[in-house]
């Protein structure tokens, strides 16, 4: 049965409401889809009447939009700070996995709503795209002199990415384990590459 609007918290700063409705929508987009987020249901849920979702969002993408910066706020994707203090190829590779095995971890909920519902693609549009690039520029990161590598690259978002991460995952593996065969199957193709490139770019000299 709907819920009565309170007039009193329709009433809130206009602030107060857009987040509110945001997260209303960010729950509704996780447990039940886009094809639920109606203005209706996602109203009901913030406690505000639909017509206040209406003014903050006329369109629907704007709300898409919207939950999905929400979503990459909730989820504190990790960024080039987690290098500091870091010198080599190795040290950077284990911290690039263990960082995004638990972003993949807190991650796990949205990669089940768009296995169930690959529409969200759509609905976020670009923010998808510039997502992939933030993550495969932190990992051009870790590789250091190996960045402009394309192979080393592959490589790393093979090995390192997260079809491989929750693939073993589902093998029983857990997140540790998962972690370290990664980095066990990587770290020496990688090491490798960097001393052929470094031996063949002192040849050219």
């Amino acid at each position: 049965m709907p819920r009565p609007y309170n007039l009193g918290r329709r009433a809130a700063p206009k602030a107060e409401n857009r987040s509110r409705i945001i997260a209303a929508a960010l729950e509704i987009f996780r447990e039940r889809g886009l094809a639920a987020a109606s203005n209706l249901a996602i109203a009901r849920a913030a406690d505000v009447a639909p017509a206040t979702v209406r003014n903050h969002f006329p369109q629907q993408d704007d709300l898409a939009q919207a939950v999905f910066e929400a979503m990459l706020a909730e989820l504190r994707v990790p960024t080039a700070a987690i290098f500091d203090g870091l010198g080599s190829l190795r040290e950077r590779l284990e911290r690039l996995a263990r960082e995004l095995a638990s972003f993949y971890e807190r991650s796990r909920p949205w990669w089940r709503a768009y296995e169930r519902e690959p529409e969200l693609i759509r609905a976020w549009g670009g923010g998808v795209d510039q997502y992939y690039a933030d993550v495969e520029r932190l990992m051009r990161t870790a590789l250091g002199d190996l960045s402009s590598d394309e192979r080393s690259v592959a490589v790393v978002a093979s090995v390192i990415g997260p079809p491989a991460f929750f693939a073993l995952k589902e093998r029983g593996l857990t997140s540790d384990e998962t972690i370290e065969l990664t980095l066990e199957l990587a770290l020496p193709w990688l090491e490798r590459r960097h001393q052929d490139l470094t031996t063949e770019r002192g040849a050219k000299r």
